[in-house]
């Protein structure tokens, strides 16, 4: 680990991160400054200088921390699309039911005439 690696650590203990780790990973050209692997509680910095590194690392813990708050209302709003869609699904499938008899309808009325076209005896 190193200098900053540390530095940056401690600096997530002191934001009460505690169960968190910081990997710097210094890459100019990526092009996030600092990204969270939730499942691996990891937050990677890939600021080289220090300033930089130290201000992702406080944005990065600030969307940690905001993410339970957030985390009720994308749930609801997820529920309610699954629910609007099963709903819309259903009511689609209704409607092409009942427009199946029309559809067949014409396709038999397109056929007869085609039979009347060319059908008779000369």
């Amino acid at each position: 680990m190193t200098g900053l690696e540390e530095e940056l650590n401690e600096a997530l203990r002191r934001l009460g991160l505690m169960d968190w780790t910081v990997v710097w990973d210094p890459d100019p050209s990526e092009k996030e400054r600092g990204l969270i692997l939730p499942e691996s509680r990891i937050i990677l910095i890939h600021d080289k200088a220090q300033k930089a590194a130290l201000e992702t690392l406080a944005h990065e813990c600030l969307e940690i921390k905001m993410r339970s708050m957030i985390a009720p209302w994308r749930e609801t709003v997820n529920a309610l699309l699954r629910a609007l869609e099963k709903v819309s699904y259903f009511e689609k499938e209704k409607v092409i039911d009942s427009l199946v008899p029309l559809a067949l309808l014409m396709l038999k009325e397109n056929v007869d005439k085609k039979g009347d076209e060319g059908g008779g005896a000369g």
